[in-house]
C-alpha cells in the first residue's frame, strides 16, 4: 500500500513538472492570449453599461366593487350593468401598457421621450396567479431613475383608475337623476290629467242639477266612474313619489360614496427591490478567469501541435 502511494505522489510531482516545463516554453503564447481575450473583455465590458432593476410590489384592492358599489333592486340591473366597468386586476397589465399611464414620465426632467418606455422590454408587470398583487420590474442604467419610473407608473395608474371609479359613480349619478326626472315628469301628467277629470266632475255635477231623475243617476254613474279614475291616478303619483324619495336617498348615498372615493392601488414595499444585470465587477472578474482559462487552451494547443511535428521529423 505505501508503495502505491509512494509512486502516485512521485507521478504527480513528475506531471506538475512537465506542465510547468509546457507553460515555461510556451509562455509568450500564454501571455499574449491572456492580453488579447483581456483587452477585448474589458473592452466589451466598458461598453456594456450595467442595468439597474428596481423591483416594486402592489395590489388592487377589488373589495372596493363589492363593498362601495351599491346593489340595486331587480327595477334597477342597468345600474347593475355599470359595475362591470370598474377595473379589475387582469386588466392592469394591458392598462399599464397605454399611453395615458406613460405620460406621466413627462414629469421626470430626465425622460427626453416617454413613448421609447411604452413597448419598452425594461419595464414589465407580472399578476401573482389568484392574487390582486403585481410584481413590476423597471430595468434603467440610472438605479435612481428606475426607481423615479417605477413610482411614477405606479401613481399614474392608481389615479386612472381612480377616475374611472369616479366617473362610474358620475354615470350612476346621471341615470338615477334621468330616472328621478322622468317620474316627476309622470307625475306632472297625472296631475293635469286629474285637474282634468275634476273639471269634468264639477261640470256633471252642475248639469246633473237641471237633469231629470234617470238623467241624473246616469251622470252620478259617470261620476263614480271619474273619481275611480282619480283614485288610480293619485295611487300611480303616491307609488311615484315614493320610488322618487328611494332614488334621491341612493342618490345622496352614491354623491357621499363617490367623495369618499380613494385611490385602489397599495403599494407593498416602501423601497424597491434592486438587482443588477451587467455589474461590471462580476463581468471583469469573468473576462479575467476566461482570459486565464483560454491562454491554457491556446498552451495546451500549441503543444500539442509541436508534439505532433516532432513526431513526424
Amino acid at each position: 500500500m505505501n508503495y502505491k502511494e509512494n509512486n502516485y505522489s512521485e507521478e504527480d510531482t513528475i506531471d506538475l513538472r512537465t506542465l510547468f516545463r509546457m507553460f515555461l516554453k510556451h509562455k509568450w503564447w500564454f501571455i499574449i492570449t491572456v492580453i488579447v481575450v483581456a483587452v477585448l473583455g474589458f473592452f466589451y465590458v466598458s461598453r456594456t453599461p450595467a442595468l439597474y432593476e428596481a423591483r416594486y410590489k402592489f395590489s388592487l384592492k377589488d373589495d372596493f366593487v363589492q363593498d362601495d358599489y351599491l346593489q340595486y333592486s331587480d327595477s334597477h340591473e342597468k345600474f347593475i350593468s355599470n359595475q362591470s366597468a370598474f377595473i379589475q386586476a387582469e386588466e392592469v397589465p394591458l392598462i399599464l401598457k397605454t399611453d395615458l399611464i406613460f405620460r406621466a414620465l413627462e414629469d421626470i426632467p430626465e425622460v427626453d421621450d416617454y413613448k421609447v418606455y411604452i413597448d419598452s422590454s425594461w419595464i414589465k408587470i407580472d399578476l401573482d396567479e389568484d392574487t390582486s398583487v403585481f410584481d413590476l420590474k423597471v430595468k434603467n442604467p440610472d438605479e435612481k431613475l428606475a426607481k423615479e419610473i417605477g413610482l411614477k407608473l405606479i401613481e399614474s395608474l392608481g389615479e386612472q383608475i381612480k377616475n374611472q371609479d369616479i366617473e362610474i359613480f358620475d354615470n350612476t349619478l346621471a341615470m338615477i337623476g334621468e330616472d328621478i326626472k322622468k317620474i316627476e315628469e309622470e307625475n306632472s301628467y297625472f296631475e293635469e290629467k286629474i285637474s282634468e277629470i275634476e273639471k269634468e266632475i264639477n261640470s256633471m255635477y252642475s248639469e246633473m242639477e237641471s237633469s231629470g231623475a234617470t238623467g241624473a243617476k246616469q251622470i252620478e254613474y259617470e261620476i263614480m266612474k271619474k273619481n275611480g279614475e282619480v283614485l288610480l291616478y293619485e295611487e300611480k303619483i303616491i307609488d311615484n313619489e315614493n320610488e322618487i324619495r328611494k332614488l334621491n336617498d341612493l342618490y345622496q348615498e352614491f354623491t357621499d360614496r363617490k367623495a369618499a372615493v380613494d385611490n385602489r392601488i397599495e403599494l407593498l414595499t416602501e423601497e424597491p427591490r434592486i438587482t443588477v444585470e451587467n455589474s461590471r465587477v462580476i463581468n471583469s472578474i469573468v473576462v479575467i478567469l476566461l482570459s486565464i482559462l483560454t491562454g491554457i487552451i491556446v498552451v495546451l494547443g500549441v503543444n500539442y501541435i509541436y508534439k505532433l511535428k516532432s513526431q513526424k521529423d
